[in-house]
Order: C-alpha cells, then structure tokens, then sequence
C-alpha cells in the first residue's frame, strides 16, 4: 500500500472549531497532474479548516511563484501569485451540484485536498500568461515571426480576380424585398 499524501486529512478525530495547516508546495506537486500549465512552484498555502457537525469549511490562502510556460515566447518564467478560496464539504448522500460544495458520505473518515489545492492554484493563473514587458525571448520572437502566414497584397489582387464581376445582380430570393422598403 502506498504513502498516505499529506494532504489527505483524517477529519473525523478532529473537534468542532478551527484547524490550521500550513504548507510548502513544489514542483514535485504538479508532477502528478498530466495536463497541467504549471511547471514548478514555490508557493505557501495556508489552510484553515473549520468543522462544524455538519459541515467543513476549507480555506485556502496561497502566495508565491507559479513557473509557467509565455504565451508569447514560450520561455518558462516564474509568475507571482496571490490569492483565497473557499470550499464547503458536506455531509450528504447526494451530490449538491456546487462546484463549491463537496459532498462526503456519513461513513466517510478523511478528505483528500490534491484536487482543491490544484485547482486553486491553477486558478491563481491569468488567461493570457506573459513575460514582464521586455523580458520576452527576442530571438524566438524572431523565429515565430519568420513561420506566420501573413496574406500580402498579390494574394488579395488574385482574389480580387477571381470574384464573379456581377456583385450588383440581385438574388431572385431577395428581390421582392426591395419592394417593402
């Protein structure tokens, strides 16, 4: 059987009131995660838990650096990141359908926080990831530039000539419509 991960925690034996978890996640992290866009981290996350009889609530509070891939350049850079989150489990039979609400079964001892804790921090992340302005790889920004397609003025000219010269013949379909005007 393998090593129970640290962030699977046994709630049962825990009272009602707040718990506190602190912890230093790393690269090793993301390893585990097939479709990731984090490549390394160096981040502190503050978890507090508080448990009432018929319901957990996890906060999440993270701050550090996210290693991720330019969007411009694709060069790895590290990212700042800094943010909380929140999500309530439950005790129910049944899924709530909450993206925020997590159901546990009654039976149920411990929590496994590895996909809240990842997907927190993905969504630390912004949509469009890129270098500090100047810090860009010029010469792959070069590289890139050389494979865009970009149409220039003969291929329009060609187009031009190839259009059929009667645009001002009306559709049969259309031509009632003029009428109502």
């Amino acid at each position: 059987m393998g090593k129970k991960s640290e962030y699977v925690i046994g709630f049962s034996s825990l009272l009602d009131g707040k718990h506190d978890y602190h912890y230093k996640i790393g690269s090793e992290f993301f390893e585990h995660f097939e479709y990731s866009d984090i490549e390394g981290a160096d981040l502190t996350l503050d978890l507090l838990i508080e448990k009432k009889p018929n319901m957990m609530i996890a906060s999440f509070k993270a701050e550090g650096n996210i290693k991720v891939m330019c969007d411009k350049c694709t060069d790895s850079f590290e990212y700042p990141v800094a943010g909380e989150d929140e999500v309530i489990y439950k005790f129910a039979e049944e899924d709530l359908g909450d993206e925020k609400v997590i159901s546990i079964l009654p039976n149920e001892v411990e929590i496994d926080l590895t996909i809240p804790i990842f997907e927190f921090t993905s969504l630390l992340l912004p949509p469009r990831r890129i270098h500090p302005e100047g810090e860009c790889n010029e010469e792959m920004l070069k590289e890139i530039d050389n494979y865009l397609m970009v149409e220039s003025d003969s291929s329009e000219t060609e187009n031009d000539q190839a259009k059929p010269e009667d645009d001002d013949e009306i559709d049969p379909r259309w031509s009632q419509l003029k009428d109502l005007k």
